[in-house]
């Protein structure tokens, strides 16, 4: 009987599951810090031997997301940020250790969230979707027609390096180039810009519900807009338009029946989400919008999970060791 796994891996943690028949139902599920040292050779043997373990004797499939951006079908590394990788052969260097017993995908993480809210979650039965999470970064994936889109480097859905600005003043971000949406609207850009802002002077009640200007988070802010405070509302409705045209442009393109929001940051500001679905309607083409519907993401931390293991089960972008 063949095992089929899915992995999520993060700056942060590791996540693998094996998942009953029905492939949204997780088994089990293991989870590892990732911690240091983080070099891929040690990450990959940590991994493997996780999955070997979860796997059983037999034939398994494996699917992985991947927090990064990759540059082809055999998961190759072009850049992670949070893994601090960058041109790392990371599937070639995993399918090697595994052997020909696993059948293993690599994809990017997000691309993985969205099959897996297409599986079973908010996008459930659509065929075209846009699916966008807001977390400590953004990140996007595309399914067209029933089918995820990777692009022909694997690229696609990278909407968290959209430009709206290209001028010399245009903010850095972490993927080495200016002006992206990531670097306004990405959770670890808010979290400083509040900080920034909060420690120069500004007065909000924000300051207040957190116990202190060092303490406040994005949700505090989102509260305090909740509450009509006039720092925290001009902040949101500063960044919400820009995220708002990101997604409407995006839409124009794909002509989506499902935008699916989600992420840390979005998740949890629910006046941020609702100043963004609403710049949405005047941002995006009416003709589109008359057949799209906006969800919420619905499968958590799971959704990864669900995701990596549906792709490598289905053979999408099956390594050969």
């Amino acid at each position: 009987m063949t095992a089929h796994l899915g992995v999520d891996l993060g700056g942060t943690n590791f996540r693998i599951a094996t998942f009953a028949s029905d492939g949204t139902t997780p088994l089990e599920v293991h989870k590892e810090e990732v911690g240091e040292p983080r070099d891929p050779e040690t990450i990959v043997t940590r991994l493997a031997a996780a999955a070997e373990r979860l796997a059983g004797p037999g034939e398994a499939t494996l699917g992985v997301g991947i927090a990064a951006m990759l540059r082809d079908r055999e998961g190759t590394v072009a850049n992670s940020p949070h893994l601090r990788w960058r041109d790392v052969p990371f599937g070639k260097l995993l399918a090697a250790r595994l052997g020909g017993r696993f059948a293993l995908g690599v994809y990017n993480d997000v691309n993985a969230v969205v099959w897996g809210e297409a599986v079973g979650g908010a996008a459930r039965g659509c065929r075209d979707v846009l699916g966008v999470y807001v977390g400590t970064g953004i990140g996007g994936g595309v399914i067209a027609g029933g089918q995820l889109v990777e692009g022909v480097s694997n690229c696609a859905g990278e909407i968290g390096h959209v430009k709206i600005r290209w001028d010399d003043d245009a903010a850095p971000c972490a993927c080495g180039q200016r002006g992206c949406i990531e670097a306004y609207v990405g959770g670890s850009y808010v979290a400083r810009r509040i900080a920034d802002e909060l420690g120069a002077g500004a007065r909000s009640a924000a300051i207040e519900l957190a116990g202190g200007a060092g303490l406040v988070t994005p949700g505090h802010v989102d509260q305090a807009a909740g509450q009509g405070d006039e720092w925290a509302l001009a902040l949101w409705s500063e960044l919400a338009p820009m995220l708002a045209v990101v997604l409407g442009n995006a839409l124009a393109v794909l002509n989506s029946e499902r935008l699916v929001l989600g992420g840390g940051l979005l998740g949890r500001t629910p006046v941020l989400y609702e100043l963004v679905t609403t710049s949405l309607m005047v941002a995006a083409p009416v003709a589109i919008l008359e057949q799209l519907t906006v969800a919420p993401a619905e499968l958590g931390d799971d959704a990864g999970l669900v995701g990596a293991a549906a792709l490598a089960r289905s053979g999408t972008s099956i390594i050969r060791g």
